[in-house]
C-alpha cells in the first residue's frame, strides 16, 4: 500500500522494536554484535563520552542533526528529518547502500595493460629502516593520477555510504570509516589490484606473494588514537616474524599542528605487551625502554609501513574537528608469502564471510585475495559476483567468539580513560550494558526519523520510559 521507502522504514521499525522491546536470544546476540561494532569504532574515546554517545540521546561532538520535539500527530504525514554527519553522510537506512558499489571511476592510464600492480622501487636503506625501527616512511608512492583516483573513490564513498560504515560514523570518532571496503567497492578493489602499493610492500619484505588480510578506509580521525598496537589484522599471525605488514596510504598533507603519526622506535621487539592489548601505558607496560620517538609528517600519496607490534599514536585536532582540512587514509594488513589461516579463536571484524578455513589451512580464498605478484582472475570474479561479503555464517562465528576475545574488546576502554569509569571494573557487565544502551539509542534514532502515516502510529514512549526506569532501578 505504500512506496518502497516506507516499506523499508517499516521493516527497520519491526527489527528495532523486536530488539529493544522484547529481545529474543537471537536479537540479544545481534544487538551485542552491534554494540561491539560500535565499540570498535569508539576506540580511544574517553569512557564517559563513549557511553554518552551510545546512550539514547545522540550527544557526541558529531551529534546527529535530528529534529527535536517532533509533534506527535498520529494521522498526519510529515517529512523525515535528514540524518547526517559532517560531509553529509546519509545514515538513514533507506539511503544506505547494502550490496556491491561501483563508482565507475576510470583507472590511471595503462593500469590494466599488465594485469599486475604498477612497479615501485624500494631501496636497501628503506628495508633496513623497517627491520631496525619497526616502521618506515616511503615518500611518493602514488603519482598524481593514482592520487586523484584514490581521492575520487574516497569522496564518492563518503557521499554514498555503505551499511557497514554506520557504527563507526555514528560514534563520531571518524567522519567516515569502513572496514573491508575492497569487497564492496570496485574502485578500492582495483586500487589493491593495480596500484604500486603491492609492489612497494613486496619490495620492503622481499615477499614472493602477498594476500590482503584486511583493509580500512578512514576519514578524519577526530579524537585521534593514544599509544596502541594493532591487533585487528585479520585471521593471520601478524605478530610473528616476517608474517605480515601494516600499511597506511594518505591522500592529504599532514597539518602543521596535529595528525602526525608517532612511533616508539624499536618497540616491535617488545615482549611486555600482551597480544590481546590494544591501548597501552608506556610506564605500566614497560615501554620506557624505547625512549626515541619517530614522528612522520607524510605528504599526499606517501606510504607508511610498520610491524603490527610497533607502538604508535596519532593526535587529532584539539577541537576534535578537522575543519577545512582533511585526513583521508586507506590502511590495512597484508599477509606475506605462504601465510596460513590463524584465527586463534579471536573475534575478527575482517573475518565475517564464509570460507570453510580452519586454523593451519593455507590462506587461499577470495576473501583474502592475492594482490602480488598479480591478482588471481578467479578471485576477482568471486568478488565481482558479490561472494566476498559478510554472511550469516561469518557473523555467527564472530558472535560466538566475542566473549573469548573479551580481553581485547575491553582493552581499549580500560586504557583510554585517564581515570577509568567504575563500569570498566565490572568487565562481565560491560558488553551487556553497551548492548542495552545501543539498542535504546537505535530505537530513539530511527523512531524519531519515521514519518507518521495511517498504518504505522508513533508509539507512546511514556510507558517505555517507565519500564527503562524500573529496569535501571
Amino acid at each position: 500500500r505504500h512506496s518502497r521507502p516506507h516499506v523499508v522504514k517499516a521493516w527497520w521499525l519491526a527489527q528495532i522494536s523486536a530488539m529493544a522491546v522484547r529481545p529474543s536470544a537471537t536479537m540479544r546476540c545481534c544487538s551485542l554484535l552491534a554494540a561491539v561494532s560500535l565499540a570498535d569504532g569508539l576506540r580511544g574515546l574517553p569512557i564517559p563520552a563513549a557511553l554518552r554517545s551510545a546512550a539514547p540521546v545522540a550527544s557526541t561532538s558529531r551529534s546527529l542533526r535530528t529534529v527535536q520535539n517532533i509533534r506527535r500527530t498520529p494521522h498526519a504525514c510529515r517529512a523525515s528529518p535528514v540524518i547526517s554527519m559532517k560531509w553529509d553522510v546519509q545514515l538513514a537506512p533507506w539511503q544506505l547502500e547494502y550490496g556491491l558499489q561501483d563508482p565507475s571511476i576510470p583507472l590511471p592510464t595503462g593500469a590494466l595493460e599488465s594485469g599486475a600492480p604498477a612497479p615501485f622501487e624500494i631501496t636497501d636503506e628503506q628495508r633496513a629502516r623497517l627491520i631496525e625501527d619497526g616502521v618506515v616512511h616511503i615518500p611518493g608512492l602514488l603519482n598524481d593520477e593514482w592520487l586523484e583516483y584514490l581521492r575520487s573513490a574516497t569522496d564518492w564513498q563518503v557521499q554514498n555510504p555503505h551499511f557497514w560504515s554506520v557504527a563507526g560514523v555514528v560514534s563520531g570518532l571518524y567522519d567516515y570509516i569502513q572496514r573491508s571496503i575492497w569487497s564492496s567497492n570496485s574502485a578500492f578493489a582495483n586500487f589493491m589490484y593495480y596500484s604500486p602499493l603491492a609492489s612497494a610492500l613486496a619490495g620492503l619484505s622481499n615477499a614472493e606473494e602477498l594476500r590482503l588480510a584486511t583493509d580500512l578506509l578512514m576519514v578524519n580521525p577526530n579524537k585521534g588514537f593514544k599509544w596502541h598496537q594493532d591487533n585487528q589484522n585479520g585471521p593471520i599471525d601478524a605478530f610473528g616474524d616476517n608474517k605480515a605488514l601494516r600499511w597506511w596510504v594518505t591522500m592529504d598533507d599532514t597539518p602543521p599542528d596535529h595528525g602526525a603519526p608517532v612511533y616508539l622506535k624499536g618497540s616491535h621487539r617488545n615482549t611486555c605487551v600482551s597480544p590481546d592489548a590494544v591501548f597501552v601505558d608506556l610506564e605500566q607496560d614497560g615501554l620506557l625502554q624505547y625512549p626515541e620517538l619517530l614522528e612522520f609528517r607524510p605528504k599526499a600519496g606517501d606510504l607508511i609501513v610498520w610491524h603490527a607490534r610497533s607502538i604508535h599514536k596519532i593526535d587529532g585536532p584539539s577541537s576534535a574537528d578537522w575543519g577545512s582540512s582533511k585526513r583521508r587514509v586507506l590502511g590495512g594488513t597484508v599477509a606475506l608469502n605462504a601465510a596460513t589461516y590463524e584465527s586463534m579463536g579471536r573475534a575478527l571484524f575482517s573475518d565475517m564471510g564464509s570460507h570453510g578455513l580452519v586454523d593451519g589451512d593455507p590462506l587461499v580464498h577470495p576473501l583474502f585475495p592475492k594482490i602480488y605478484p598479480k591478482p588471481e582472475p578467479s578471485e576477482m570474479a568471486e568478488r565481482a559476483a558479490g561472494r566476498c561479503t559478510r554472511t550469516r555464517e561469518g557473523m555467527t562465528r564472530l558472535a560466538s567468539r566475542m566473549f573469548e576475545s573479551a580481553g581485547e574488546m575491553v582493552s581499549w576502554c580500560v586504557r583510554a580513560a585517564a581515570n577509568p569509569h567504575p563500569l570498566l571494573l565490572r568487565a562481565p557487565h560491560l558488553a551487556r550494558d553497551l548492548s542495552r544502551r545501543f539498542r535504546l539509542f537505535l530505537s530513539r534514532l530511527f523512531l524519531s526519523s519515521l514519518p507518521t502515516f495511517p498504518c504505522f502510529h508513533r508509539p507512546d514512549t511514556s510507558c517505555s520510559r517507565a519500564r527503562r526506569a524500573r529496569h535501571r532501578a
